[in-house]
């Protein structure tokens, strides 16, 4: 059978629970959060490390194979040094055999050959000279073997001249030759073997400088794939070792959240209770309230000329009081019941809601003499009592709080709620999503912004009962029913200068 007295307590003990259990399960996600991004930094740490490894590994191999055609390009080159050398030993020889058959025969077809040859041979310097590069001491060689050439030729054409006839010049040959050649043709041949000898003593440096290289270079490559070793396997036992948190993690964070369910089941099962409380209790009370205000009105219609004084005031008084509670325990069976009829949602549109709600109030409209101005609204998936309640709130306190002798004038207006407003009075919105920005604004008395928060809790009042009439519901009614649907409610105003209340609340199917 249902207790009334034992539900608040129940509500505390379950609320209670709650709590308990919810901080239970953000300890366990705060240490698993301790814990895990301490595990990924390290995996991200050894993954980097690894793929650095790769990258070095990587460059290496290209500056070893850089350096390896560097080697090939340099024996190439001392290959076609060979050649040429070889070629302009040759040719001096060749260019001797030539000068000899001409003394011999004086045919004059080996001076052709000669002229061929020392065109050869020029050719043969300056592929030579490209091929050694600029040397100091590969260029020295080279001017001493033209020069060596050039004198040889001019030996030859004096030794013609000198010689007219062709015994002499024979005569001329036998005794020169193995003296010319000696004087030209064995130090053009030093000359060749010097670039030669210093040619393949500049690839063996340079042979040496990349063997050593290379042999540094496996010592490196040794030790980065030993180390890249040991990196992956730690980035592997890390990863072993998160997963294994996590899946215990998730075994600790499971097993709360069906405890966490299991309370949200018996919590839901004791807000029922408590709206059936709230109903009983309401109907309860109000049964003696009626019969309070009809003993009240038999006494005034019976006893009415009999009581002088103070007894007429005492009965308008409890009348009054009377009157005044059956309203406070109705706005509190409002405020139990707002913003339960989930399940009953659908498709409205606000401009609807508040028309409805001028047409109710319309007489107070024409009394007040109020002028209203409102923009296109839109349209929600919600309760049509809900948003009525709160607009007829905020509507009904832009009508009650107004200047004496001035009119009031109303405005709603709705915009897409700017990120910087939601920044600063909506910090839980949902990332990503679209806010209606709803405002309700009046020229009434206003009030002093300090007390901006506080008229939105229950049975706050900024004035006394005898000012203005309400129970200080309304607006708690307002701020439960927009809280419910993921939105916010705030108010800005200053004395005398009117009220701004201003409600986010997202845009969740995307409607206009």
């Amino acid at each position: 059978m249902f207790n009334p007295n034992s539900v608040p307590n129940g509500k505390a003990g379950f609320g209670g629970s709650l709590m308990h259990i919810w901080g239970i399960i953000h300890s366990k996600i705060a240490t698993r959060g301790f814990n895990s991004p301490f595990i990924m930094r390290e995996i991200k740490s050894y993954t980097v490390i690894t793929l650095t490894l790769i990258l070095l590994c990587g460059s290496i191999s290209i500056y070893t194979l850089y350096r390896v055609n560097y080697l090939n390009r340099i024996n190439q080159i001392t290959e076609q040094v060979i050649k040429q050398t070889n070629n302009i030993q040759f040719k001096v020889l060749e260019y001797e055999i030539s000068s000899l058959s001409f003394a011999v025969t004086a045919d004059s077809a080996f001076l052709d050959t000669m002229e061929v040859i020392k065109g050869e041979l020029h050719q043969n310097i300056e592929q030579l000279t490209g091929l050694v590069g600029t040397d100091d001491f590969q260029d020295s060689r080279l001017d001493s073997i033209r020069s060596l050439l050039a004198a040889r030729q001019y030996v030859f054409e004096n030794s013609i001249i000198s010689n007219s006839t062709a015994e002499s010049l024979l005569d001329y040959a036998k005794l020169n030759t193995a003296r010319n050649y000696s004087t030209f043709g064995s130090k053009i041949k030093d000359q060749t073997d010097a670039i030669l000898i210093q040619q393949r003593h500049q690839m063996n440096e340079r042979e040496m400088g990349i063997l050593t290289n290379l042999s540094a270079l496996g010592i490196v490559l040794f030790t980065i794939t030993v180390v890249g070793i040991l990196a992956a396997l730690l980035s592997f036992y890390s990863i072993y070792k998160y997963n294994l948190a996590q899946q215990a993690s998730d075994r600790e964070i499971k097993d709360f959240q069906t405890k966490l369910s299991l309370q949200i089941e018996q919590l839901n099962t004791t807000n029922r209770e408590l709206e059936q409380f709230a109903y009983v209790a309401s109907h309860d009370l109000q049964e003696p309230l009626r019969k309070i205000t009809s003993f009240n009105d038999l006494l005034q219609d019976q006893y009415k000329d009999a009581l002088e004084g103070d007894g007429r005031l005492y009965l308008e008084r409890i009348a009054f009081a009377a009157n005044r509670m059956r309203k406070l325990i109705a706005d509190l069976l409002e405020y139990s019941r707002a913003g339960r009829y989930a399940e009953d949602k659908e498709l409205i549109s606000l401009n609807l809601v508040v028309d409805e709600i001028l047409d109710d109030l319309s007489v107070q409209i024409e009394q007040k003499k109020a002028a209203f101005e409102i923009e296109a609204l839109p349209s929600l998936i919600a309760h049509p009592s809900d948003w009525r309640m709160v607009f007829q709130n905020l509507i009904s306190n832009a009508l009650k709080f107004t200047k004496p002798g001035e009119n009031p004038r109303i405005s709603i207006t709705c915009r897409v709620a700017e990120e910087a407003l939601l920044k600063e009075y909506h910090a839980n919105r949902k990332e990503g999503m679209d806010y209606h920005h709803i405002a309700v604004l009046d020229n009434g008395i206003g009030f002093n912004n300090t007390y901006a928060n506080k008229i939105f809790t229950i049975f706050q009042r900024l004035h006394g009962k005898d000012e203005y009439e309400g129970t200080g519901i309304g607006l708690a009614i307002c701020k439960k029913i927009v809280e419910r649907y993921g939105g916010i409610i705030f108010a800005t105003s200053m004395l005398d200068e009117g009220s701004s209340f201003q409600m986010l609340i997202p845009n969740e199917k995307g409607l206009d």
